[in-house]
């Protein structure tokens, strides 16, 4: 009878210390502030979604605005590229989203309107979204993902010596939707120009 005392007094420990611990396991979520820190991203320009909604479905939104990234999601229209997506799953994948931005950048900041044609054909782009402040230096620059890209570093060169981008000379003829921040141009009118 000695013999399993032991036994089963250690059968009660390890079964309360496992208890204990599944316990804790559960109960500690309950302790942590902020837990579970989801980080959801809130859409917020619902006009912008909204007129996006009213567009085909098969449209193709090409931007370099953090905006884009909502899009698919909040307006269920494809985009061209978004930081996002700029996740370097395989190396296929990668550098033909590495030639789209670079194609993108090169386009938005050039000074012909023929390098801003050529690249809305060579990618079917059916609309072009900006920020307000797109074609100033500072843009470019607080924007740590795009300065990663030689293109980007030079369109700051180009914006600091006061040159205009030909995009945003159609802003004026092109522009399709605007709200506060945001411009979006319809690509058949600056195709026209």
């Amino acid at each position: 009878n000695r013999q399993k005392s032991p036994v089963k007094f250690q059968g009660i420990i390890s079964l309360v210390l496992t208890g204990l611990i599944m316990a804790s396991l559960v109960l500690y979520p309950a302790f942590v502030k902020g837990f579970p820190l989801v980080k959801y991203k809130v859409g917020r320009a619902t006009d912008l979604y909204r007129f996006f909604l009213e567009q085909p479905e098969d449209i193709l939104i090409a931007s370099l605005e953090e905006e884009a990234n909502l899009l698919p999601t909040f307006a269920q229209r494809s985009i061209l590229l978004g930081r996002e997506y700029a996740i370097p799953y395989q190396v296929g994948y990668y550098s033909q989203f590495r030639q789209r931005t670079i194609d993108l950048i090169v386009a938005q900041y050039s000074s012909d309107l023929t390098d801003v044609k050529n690249f809305i054909q060579k990618y079917g782009i059916d609309f072009w979204m900006l920020h307000r402040g797109s074609f100033t230096p500072e843009y470019v620059e607080d924007n740590s993902w795009l300065m990663q890209y030689e293109s980007a570093q030079e369109a700051v060169t180009f914006l600091e010596l006061g040159y205009i981008p030909a995009l945003a000379t159609t802003i004026p003829t092109c522009t399709v939707f605007q709200n506060d921040s945001l411009f979006v141009l319809d690509a058949n009118c600056i195709e026209g120009i």
